[in-house]
């Protein structure tokens, strides 16, 4: 048996591969033989596809998590959130995502 080179993909489903596990989507690398729907991830473009499917702040739904999470969310933006309920975490947290001109 030859030892095949490791190689980044992606697939359409879920895969479990040499004890590891990967989302649909995500880029993984193995040296395992490809499945026929895998794709070859150029390395140079493994980066900015994982990027892309990876979730921003802009995309959690603040507004269904907790208390203690958006403090700890504000404190990690540099918001205090000493005396502020959670309409207001919300909005200071929204507002220190804001893109500055």
């Amino acid at each position: 048996m030859t030892k095949r080179n490791p190689k980044a993909y992606t697939a359409p489903e879920d895969v479990h591969t040499a004890g590891a596990y990967h989302k649909a989507g995500d880029v993984f690398v193995t040296d395992a033989e490809p499945n026929d729907n895998w794709t070859e991830v150029k390395p140079k473009d493994a980066h900015a596809i994982q990027a892309a499917t990876e979730k921003v702040p802009a995309d959690v739904p603040l507004e269904n998590q907790p208390i203690e999470a958006l403090r700890a969310l504000a404190l990690t933006l540099k918001v205090d959130p000493t005396g502020m309920g959670k309409k207001d975490l919300v909005a200071a947290i929204k507002a220190a995502n804001e893109p500055s001109l």
